[in-house]
């Protein structure tokens, strides 16, 4: 089975693709309507796979990414997004690891109040959609959340197990991408 088979087996049919022919990295972003849920959409990295990168000490996996948003906001600039942080991925030759924050710096997107990106394990979605063996090293998937300055300030403070302890016990809205300050979890 190839990649975009294992995507749409999970997630559906690929509704729209990008990629920037500018880079030789060969990486593109899909996505699929309607997941994880009605009225959002999840971008989804296609080919950052084909590139080894580090995991911890010597481990070394292929790694892929999702992020998912409301359909309000620009797919366009999602997808952007998406493909930003896989290009940082390239640069750093590192993977994305569960509970490590990118940010924050400025929103990101325009339209957005969120300036961090969370990494987690993409739990909307079914367990076996989270790895995929096609190469000696499996491939495994990196979900993107993006969340506030304040909230990144908690995952550094108290950790990544308790902030996704406070994620669902508070269920905030994830996929809204200009939720408020409001949101932020208290300890």
């Amino acid at each position: 089975m190839s990649l975009p088979e294992h995507y749409e087996r999970h997630l559906g049919e690929i509704s729209h693709g990008w990629s920037d022919e500018k880079q030789a990295h060969g990486i593109q972003v899909v996505s699929f309507e309607g997941q994880p849920e009605l009225g959002t959409r999840t971008f989804a990295t296609l080919g950052l796979s084909r590139h080894i990168v580090a995991m911890s000490g010597t481990r070394q996996i292929r790694q892929e990414l999702l992020m998912s948003a409301h359909d309000a906001f620009s797919a366009d600039a999602v997808a952007g997004l998406v493909l930003s942080l896989a290009e940082y991925i390239l640069e750093r030759g590192k993977a994305f690891l569960r509970g490590e924050v990118i940010g924050p710096g400025a929103p990101v997107i325009a339209g957005a109040t969120l300036a961090a990106i969370y990494v987690t394990n993409p739990s909307p979605f079914d367990k076996t959609l989270a790895e995929f063996v096609s190469e000696p090293e499996a491939t495994v998937f990196a979900y993107l959340v993006p969340i506030t300055g304040a909230e990144a300030s908690l995952v550094r403070e108290h950790g990544w197990s308790w902030f996704e302890d406070q994620l669902e016990q508070q269920n905030p809205d994830i996929w809204n991408l200009a939720r408020s300050e409001e949101v932020v979890l208290q300890r």
